[in-house]
């Protein structure tokens, strides 16, 4: 197994878990969540949708390297909005940190796609 499936599993587990757990949440869960990030319900759910696929293109990306270099870029752009999104909204540090240690991982796995 090389470093780029093993960063590919960690970081297409992450996003896929992440995206549908926030899918799969109440309604009144989501408003909540959107309502803190100061985003309406509907973006809300866009960006859990592209959480799922952007794990899924970088999973594709292990056969198809192109595939997984630019949904890798598209991650690491979103992972560093989302930790600037929740320093705004004065999360704790922990929750301002998983962001930015998910996109370095995915760093690490654009570096060895390809």
């Amino acid at each position: 197994m090389t470093v780029n499936t093993v960063l590919a599993g960690i970081v297409v587990v992450f996003f896929g878990v992440q995206g549908i757990a926030r899918l799969a949440a109440s309604d009144q869960e989501q408003h909540a969540a959107a309502y803190h990030f100061g985003v309406s319900v509907s973006e809300y759910r866009k960006f859990s949708a592209l959480l799922i696929l952007g794990g899924l293109g970088m999973a594709a990306g292990l056969v198809v390297p192109a595939l997984g270099i630019a949904a890798s870029v598209v991650m690491i752009i979103s992972m560093v909005i989302v930790a600037g999104l929740r320093y705004v909204c004065q999360d704790g540090p922990a929750r301002v940190a998983l962001p930015l240690v998910i996109a370095a991982l995915t760093a690490g796995y654009l570096t060895t796609a390809g």
